[in-house]
């Protein structure tokens, strides 16, 4: 028995839906990252290039694949990135997913210069399975491991520069954003190329919030609610968060997020583009201060990644949240399709976490 590779279409969705809630991300809160309602259209939205398949047995959804290209910065200069998800099969089917047909499919269409997906560190069989090299197939090599973070307005952050100031910004700090994002971003591999802001897939002007040390711009970051295409949903808690569920009000004084019922939609924004002026980590900690002020009372959480060796990891890790780890991994497509290799520096990587 053996699935055939197509493009997914719009009754795909409950099928996709199926697939991707099944695994839950582990830990004291075991939360389920989805795209409700419509997978298909969340995933087209993200690029104009963007693919989602599915493979199909019998007229069932059996496995699932989508690849969201962009353009971004490796080493310095613009390549398309295609970022490779929702690599899964049903739980329930036991025949053949022949994947090499995805990638066949999907491989001129997304027309990018590097691949790369990111895997949950404890699903070793995935990786067993992305790191062996096959000729029919491209393989994963490991480039960093990237660390999610939960984190409730609430938090305590100490507040290391309170001479710098802090603003919303408005329609005339366009300009000003832009260079900001495209000088520091273009350092950091797989940051996006961003030339105008607002629509779909990206946040508006007035979404980012700057830190200034005199009439100097030196951080930045966006609150982006991108909770109408993406959700995070909580399944089940261990013994002790039901416990501590009890007490919310409480825990959440001591910097703890407000936990959702087991079933609900978590309230919650990304912190997008954050870069600081030359990775400072006194900057990104006043920063990280003082959004999380904003965030409040609109958000329960607030929600940002970084891998492991980005500077602004030690100050993350500094901050009472909850965390998610996985790995980020390039796909190599030299075997599969002769495509031409471009090296770049993995100690680098700045991947955003609402792209993802």
């Amino acid at each position: 028995m053996s699935a055939h590779f197509r493009f997914a279409r719009e009754q795909d969705n409950k099928g996709i839906l199926k697939i991707m809630e099944h695994d839950a991300a582990k830990g004291d809160i075991q939360l389920i990252y989805t795209r409700r309602p419509d997978p298909c259209r969340s995933f087209l939205a993200e690029s104009d290039k963007a693919c989602v398949g599915v493979f199909e047995d019998n007229g069932k959804v059996a496995a699932t694949i989508a690849a969201i290209p962009h353009p971004m910065y490796l080493q310095s200069k613009a390549k398309n990135v295609c970022y490779v998800t929702n690599m899964k099969r049903a739980e329930d089917y036991n025949g053949r997913i022949n994947w090499p047909a995805a990638f066949r499919e999907m491989y001129e269409p997304v027309a990018s210069d590097v691949f790369f997906c990111s895997v949950v560190k404890e699903n070793t069989k995935v990786l067993q399975m992305l790191e062996k090299k096959r000729r029919k197939l491209p393989y994963a090599v490991p480039m960093d491991d990237y660390r999610t973070y939960i984190i409730s307005p609430t938090a305590k952050v100490k507040d290391p520069c309170p001479q710098f100031s802090f603003r919303r910004a408005c329609t005339e700090d366009t300009e000003d954003v832009l260079r900001f994002l495209n000088t520091y971003g273009s350092r950091k591999n797989f940051f996006p190329v961003i030339r105008s802001l607002g629509g779909e897939n990206l946040p508006a002007i007035t979404d980012f919030y700057l830190l200034f040390d005199r009439e100097q711009l030196i951080a930045l970051g966006a609150l982006w609610d991108r909770t109408k295409s993406k959700q995070y949903i909580v399944k089940q808690y261990s013994g002790r968060v039901a416990l501590l569920r009890r007490f919310n009000p409480l825990i959440s004084r001591l910097g703890y997020i407000q936990i959702p019922k087991a079933g609900e939609q978590a309230a919650f924004v990304f912190l997008s583009f954050f870069l600081a002026r030359d990775d400072a980590p006194d900057a990104y900690q006043s920063f990280l201060s003082r959004i999380r002020k904003e965030a409040a009372g609109k958000y329960d959480m607030f929600v940002l990644g970084t891998n492991g060796q980005n500077p602004k990891r030690k100050v993350l890790d500094s901050i009472r949240a909850i965390t998610f780890d996985t790995l980020l991994c390039e796909l190599k497509m030299g075997h599969f399709q002769d495509a031409p290799e471009i090296l770049f520096d993995y100690s680098v990587l700045e991947v955003e976490c609402a792209l993802l």
